[in-house]
């Protein structure tokens, strides 16, 4: 098995991510069609530019995982949720895994990964949401130490569904 290779997203990958993205979201039934992913158009502004990160996993020359953070301003549905989020904070998003590569570990290195560069960047937290469908996606980050915050019901997007919002210290010692 070759190694996982991550490394910045690049602008020619912008049609990869965008596929990758709605391939595991569709594996697990959390593709909602009506959501505008205009963040996947944009990574430089919207990630790279703002204090954010984004990363890609290849194996042989393939894009089979993605992940980023950026910072939480007030104005941030998880900063709504959540409100009592340090100006330190980051949102953990866009994590995903080829389904024909899952269960190998990429997801974890691109998350742990994205916590170390947001660490050395000064944040002190990270959050994340999901939906409680996304039992693997939960797992992980379970492990990875992120603990159940709240749980919304989100509406305006055809069907309703729920999000459930995890939160992990990044400071050492917490």
């Amino acid at each position: 098995m070759s190694a996982l290779r991550v490394r910045r997203f690049e602008p020619a990958d912008t049609d990869r991510i965008r596929e990758l993205h709605e391939t595991a979201m569709r594996d697990v039934g959390a593709y909602v069609a009506d959501v505008p992913d205009e963040d996947l158009e944009t990574v430089t502004e919207t990630y790279l530019e703002s204090g954010g990160e984004f990363l890609v996993g290849e194996r042989k020359g393939r894009i089979v995982a993605m992940g980023a953070f950026r910072p939480v301003d007030g104005t941030d549905f998880v900063a709504q949720v959540l409100p009592d989020l340090p100006g330190s904070t980051v949102e953990l998003t866009r994590m995903r895994v080829d389904p024909d590569y899952q269960r190998r570990g990429y997801g974890r290195r691109i998350a742990t990964e994205l916590e170390r560069r947001a660490r050395e960047r000064g944040a002190t937290q990270i959050v994340l949401d999901t939906r409680p469908t996304q039992t693997a996606a939960r797992g992980l980050y379970e492990t990875l130490g992120y603990e159940e915050a709240a749980c919304e019901r989100i509406e305006g997007f055809g069907e309703p569904f729920e999000l459930v919002f995890y939160r992990k210290p990044l400071l050492d010692g917490e």
